[in-house]
């Protein structure tokens, strides 16, 4: 605040506002330190009627706006340790009354909330009468929220699904590598299965029709990942189908821990033990006296027996007085060597699941070096115990038998800059080399049929009998279309290229990006092949998430309901980042209600009745209870 040097005779009685030394368009009133509006443009008249007014009447500087109001301070805030303490404390009631997790706080949805409900006590703090309740939505506006933003991020994605021309179908996920190589990965919800069997017509019908709903099929330019049960292989005949890998390993485990085929006696003695135990012991209040929870696992995904043996074997002398009768007998006659053993062995298969299961980045260039990894980690070793050496023996046989190298494998492996030599594997490389070629002629002979229809097209409408004249003679001997670079030719320059430099975290993706237009034909492909996940485990996350929703106080959860909660947990984030900063839908189809806004909600029966009132405040929606206004009108201005 500077003292004015102006003539006026107001002006002793005010002070301009200075930001960094640049005056600004407010004055502030020395006697009840109100800021005004004051331009040169307007004159003084404003400041006399403030006078006028503040001799009558000095305003409280409780409910006066602050020049923060306006401009907000560089340097960072420091928050008092009372308020923090008071913040916490809060937390943890709200994290006892309600049985919430400890880690709720780190979770995106709950950040986002806070982060508006702060806002909002910004833009409230002057008022005296606002209560927490009336900044909450009810039940009802939320359920019926719900139904509108579904609606409106569908219709977002079925844009999205009509510019892809190349993708990939894993269980209910959709996947798309674009041009500048950035992955796309959105969920097409979790629909129930309706049919009255799961015979090959029916799950393929369910499969056509889930894709249909956004305008998708399984042609030749998409791929579908699925496990490698027998019904699966019939539904999908003559689909471009890749065989889960993780499946296969998974498939591999249980025959050795449960078929007495596969002759690990021992091994399946200890599995059969433990899992008794653990079982028998889940069951008992003593497991809180141990330092870590026994856990079973899913028969359908077997690599989960792996912690669960772990464990035990972990815990194995905190357990010897926890058993008795006939329970304790079969404790003592456990072979703790082989557990032991066992553990160590299976801990490399975990940690090849869990790589293959990532989706965040391609993985199926991975297989093939993974599983000759696992081939070689299998090989007995001399001074391995017998139980150890069947079983080794066993997954080697099995995982060399039935767990097939596709040509998607070989393609990726090749399209990889460090694992293009495929460890010295000569026959591989030679197959992969002859797959990149025909996939590159394949693709080069319908890009040219697409670009002949087009200039037939054109052509219809142009005389053909006059012949452009060249301007120049020098026009006769340069002005000639250049020709394409052979596919081989670029091939060549990819297998002797020298990527050591460029190759950066073991970035795949960003790799691509930065040399796609070096080699533009292999690049097509590799955005085709690299997008293909190695596992279904978007599906297996998606059926978790769903049995966490539906809780045992949830059972009135409707069917429909539950696959849009599903759809906006998985999508809501990055629809948000590819469609808030484009103006894909107009104002009024984001204005327009569902057909269905009328319609009773399945888990909020008792409380349709109830009239809501949602009052606007900037971009800021709050809800109380007086009338009802359930619009999604600024959606597109929040989102």
């Amino acid at each position: 605040l500077k003292q004015t040097e102006h003539g006026s005779s107001f002006w002793p009685r005010f002070s301009l506002v200075f930001v960094n030394d640049v005056g600004q368009n407010f004055v502030i009133c020395d006697k009840c330190r109100t800021i005004v509006i004051y331009k040169s443009s307007t004159g003084t008249g404003g400041l006399k009627k403030h006078l006028a007014s503040c001799d009558k009447n000095t305003l409280s500087n409780a409910t006066q706006s602050t020049i923060t109001t306006y401009y907000t301070t560089s340097k960072p805030s420091i928050i008092p340790e009372k308020i923090k303490k008071e913040v916490t404390n809060a937390y943890l009631e709200f994290i006892a009354l309600d049985g919430r997790p400890f880690e709720i706080v780190s979770r995106i949805g709950f950040k986002n909330m806070l982060e508006t409900v702060f806002k909002a006590g910004k833009i409230t703090a002057n008022s005296q009468s606002t209560e927490i309740s009336d900044l909450l939505p009810h039940p009802t506006t939320v359920s019926r929220k719900i139904d509108q933003v579904y609606s409106f991020r569908k219709k977002q994605l079925n844009e999205w699904c009509k510019t892809i021309n190349s993708y990939v179908v894993c269980g209910a996920t959709v996947r798309e590598i674009d041009e500048n190589f950035y992955l796309h990965s959105f969920s097409l919800g979790c629909k129930p299965y309706t049919p009255a069997n799961q015979t090959a017509p029916n799950v393929r019908k369910f499969i056509d029709d889930l894709l249909l709903d956004y305008g998708l099929s399984l042609n030749t330019n998409s791929f579908i990942v699925t496990d490698n049960e027998p019904k699966m292989l019939a539904a999908l005949r003559g689909a471009n189908r890749v065989g889960c890998s993780d499946h296969y390993i998974n498939k591999a485990l249980e025959h050795a821990f449960t078929s007495p085929k596969s002759n690990c006696v021992e091994v399946i003695q200890v599995f059969d033990i433990v899992r008794s135990l653990v079982e028998n012991f889940r069951r008992c209040h003593r497991q809180i006296k141990l330092s870590r929870k026994l856990q079973t696992f899913s028969v359908t995904r077997l690599s989960g027996a792996y912690y669960m043996l772990n464990v035990f074997n972990i815990t194995y002398n905190e357990l010897v007085d926890a058993f008795s009768g006939s329970h304790y007998n079969d404790f003592e006659s456990l072979d703790k060597d082989l557990l032991y053993h066992f553990c160590e062995f299976l801990r490399s298969f975990d940690e090849v699941i869990t790589t293959l299961s990532e989706e965040t980045q391609p993985t199926l260039h991975k297989v093939i070096p993974l599983r000759c990894f696992l081939i070689n980690h299998c090989t007995p070793k001399p001074d391995d115990i017998s139980g150890m050496m069947k079983i080794k023996l066993f997954l080697q046989e099995r995982i060399m038998d039935k767990w097939p190298i596709q040509s998607e494998h070989l393609l990726a492996t090749l399209l990889h800059p460090r694992l293009r030599d495929f460890s010295g594997d000569q026959a591989l490389k030679d197959r992969a080399i002859e797959l990149l070629q025909s996939s590159i002629s394949s693709s080069a002979d319908s890009s040219s049929n697409n670009t002949s229809s087009c200039n037939s097209s054109l052509s219809s409408s142009v005389d053909n009998s006059i012949t452009p004249k060249k301007t120049n003679i020098l026009s006769l001997c340069y002005d000639k279309p250049r020709a394409i670079k052979p596919a081989l030719d670029e091939i060549m320059l990819w297998l002797q290229s020298d990527f050591s430099k460029d190759f950066i975290n073991d970035d795949l993706l960003l790799f691509w990006r930065r040399d796609k237009d070096d080699f533009p034909s292999i690049a097509k492909i590799a955005r085709k092949v690299l997008a293909i996940p190695v596992a279904n485990t978007s599906v297996e996350r998606l059926f978790s998430s769903t049995k966490i929703t539906i809780g045992d106080r949830r059972t009135r959860l409707g069917a429909a309901k539950i696959d849009k909660r599903m759809f906006l947990q998985k999508n809501l984030i990055p629809l948000k980042n590819m469609f808030d900063s484009k103006n894909v839908l107009t104002t009024n189809e984001l204005k327009r209600k569902p057909d269905n806004i009328h319609e009773q909600d399945d888990d909020s029966d008792h409380y349709a009745s109830k009239k809501l009132k949602v009052i606007e405040i900037d971009e800021y929606m709050f809800s109380s209870d007086d009338c009802e206004n359930d619009d999604y009108e600024s959606e597109k201005e929040n989102w």
